[in-house]
């Protein structure tokens, strides 16, 4: 373990924005917002144990694609999106309506304004599912109507659209494909549905926060800005940018902090790094981390762990939801995410160019099948399997360096989320905004940037497509290696490269054509073969 992570840094006393910011935190917020949280890997893990080498090489994924046109595809699919986020922010208008209605004794009025309709809008089952325990409709609507008594647009704020990380077993390059637009397309109905039912207009402002998770997750800066880029475009031509816009995270935190609190968060956020390895990396072993990470579950120290001043000596005891829990749960989900050193050269850091080869992808999938064996002792089970590349995937020391990689991410990670939640940065930022999340917890509105069938899937850590197959378009978020080891076909573009320089709205399906990245994967090519793809997009929902 690096010196940088397992040395924990002391300072005589706490900056007042760390004192003032933690303290309102403590007071604000609950145990359970305070939570460092991350999607849960552990399907897809599975889903790799059960199928490790069935991702297409690059010679059967040019021998299976389907490749289009794309500006026949941009023909096809923009119109299409953006007739069924005019449809369906129509629909769920004059659904909220109705509904904010029915329930006026709930809000106490005995006319229906604003902020109900506003509320009823935001507590629709088509796009949230928050408990009510974590945020009812009255306390929605008082907090839409403190914008609406400022003259402000209610503000939603939504942290996501990290990056696609460098995992071939989630996608087959780092740009944005279909998962993104259709998501994208869902966040425009919402603001769209909301503007038109606030007097003061909605600002639905995503947060992109691949640059915050960079300390941990290291995606190059570059693939980073690209994506971030490409997500500006789309909302572009979704026609949703009055109502809708992509912000990274970082500049959106430094505008509202300053250099001086910003150097202060780091220097905290370094210190939170450092306690976590140094308290938790002794019980952490890549030799058996099934084992070692089980007895973290539920540890927690006794002191409080959120302390801005020195480090004491670890002390624990049993917390189900503790810090430990939280590592636990991060070294399985960070894994399949991590952009590692230890596998060298085998893709490309920049999206000008294929982005994976056969052996690099193979190697990653045997890491992440083999993930949780132990390396060493009885349990072993035998050496590794090779993979049709050779032994050195199956190298011992390789897989330990990249465990050891896996770690000390989630330990940055956490340390990072944490960092934020404890100075309440968003709620600081920005009072009177309603906070959406993907994950859901008190205060903050569970939304779902996918359909109702694949709720639990996000756009950045899974490969977007269509089902054809029943006669009509569905969009579907899968992992690569669902869709491949299912036989899939994927879509490529071509035509998009020669003009990306000089027509700007062809530049994100220029990216996609550089690295030889689908657009998209479909059950059925016959729909794109035989002309009626664009026919079938025209009762597309989203």
């Amino acid at each position: 373990m690096s010196t940088a992570m397992s040395t924990a840094t002391t300072e005589p006393s706490a900056s007042p924005l760390v004192t003032s910011r933690r303290e309102r935190s403590l007071r604000d917020l609950t145990a359970e917002q305070r939570r460092s949280q991350i999607s849960d890997g552990h399907r897809l893990i599975r889903a790799v144990r059960a199928r490790p080498f069935q991702l297409y090489s690059a010679r059967r994924h040019a021998t299976r694609a389907v490749t289009v046109d794309a500006e026949e595809w941009l023909a096809a699919v923009m119109p299409a999106l953006r007739a069924a986020v005019s449809r369906t922010a129509s629909a769920r208008l004059d659904t909220a309506l109705a509904r904010a209605r029915k329930r006026m004794d709930e809000y106490g009025v005995r006319r229906v304004g604003s902020a109900e309709a506003v509320a009823e809008a935001l507590s629709d089952g088509k796009w949230f599912r928050t408990q009510r325990a974590h945020m009812g409709r009255a306390g929605l609507r008082d907090r839409v109507a403190q914008a609406l008594r400022h003259g402000e647009p209610v503000e939603l704020l939504f942290p996501v659209f990290s990056r696609k990380p460098f995992s071939p077993v989630k996608n087959r390059g780092v740009a944005p494909d279909t998962a993104e637009l259709h998501s994208l397309a869902r966040c425009a109905a919402l603001a769209h549905t909301v503007a038109a039912l606030s007097p003061t207009g909605c600002r639905f402002t995503v947060l992109a926060d691949g640059r915050k998770y960079n300390r941990a997750c290291g995606t190059p800066g570059p693939v980073v800005a690209a994506y971030q880029d490409t997500l500006r475009r789309w909302v572009a031509d979704l026609g949703a940018d009055a109502v809708l816009r992509v912000v990274d995270y970082e500049g959106w935190v430094a505008g509202g902090l300053g250099a001086a609190d910003l150097r202060t968060r780091e220097e905290y956020y370094r210190r939170r790094a450092a306690e976590l390895a140094d308290r938790y990396g002794r019980l952490f072993s890549p030799h058996a981390p099934r084992e070692s990470l089980e007895r973290l579950v539920g540890t927690a120290d006794t002191h409080d762990a959120h302390s801005p001043h020195s480090t004491p000596a670890p002390r624990t005891t049993h917390d189900p939801a503790g810090t430990g829990g939280q590592l636990a749960h991060t070294f399985w989900s960070i894994a399949t995410s991590v952009h590692y050193t230890a596998l060298g050269t085998g893709h490309r850091d920049l999206p000008d160019g294929p982005c994976y080869s056969d052996a690099y992808q193979e190697a990653y999938a045997l890491y992440v099948a083999h993930l949780g064996r132990p390396l060493t002792g009885p349990d072993t089970g035998g050496p590794l399997p090779a993979t049709p590349y050779g032994r050195t995937a199956a190298d011992p020391d390789l897989h330990l360096a990249l465990r050891e990689e896996a770690w000390e991410a989630a330990c940055r990670y956490v340390a990072i989320s944490l960092t934020d939640r404890d100075l309440n940065l968003v709620r600081e930022t920005a009072p009177r905004a309603v906070k959406l999340t993907i994950h859901g917890k008190p205060g903050e509105l569970h939304f779902t940037t996918a359909a109702s069938r694949d709720a639990n899937m996000t756009a950045q850590h899974s490969t977007g497509g269509y089902a054809l197959r029943d006669g009509r378009v569905r969009p579907t978020f899968r992992y690569r290696i669902e869709r491949e080891a299912a036989g899939e076909t994927p879509v490529l573009l071509h035509g998009a490269a020669g003009r990306g320089g000089d027509e700007p709205h062809h530049l994100p399906l220029a990216r996609l054509e550089r690295m030889q990245q689908p657009i998209a994967y479909v059950d059925d090519p016959a729909p794109l073969l035989d002309g009626t793809f664009p026919r079938l997009l025209e009762d597309l929902e989203i």
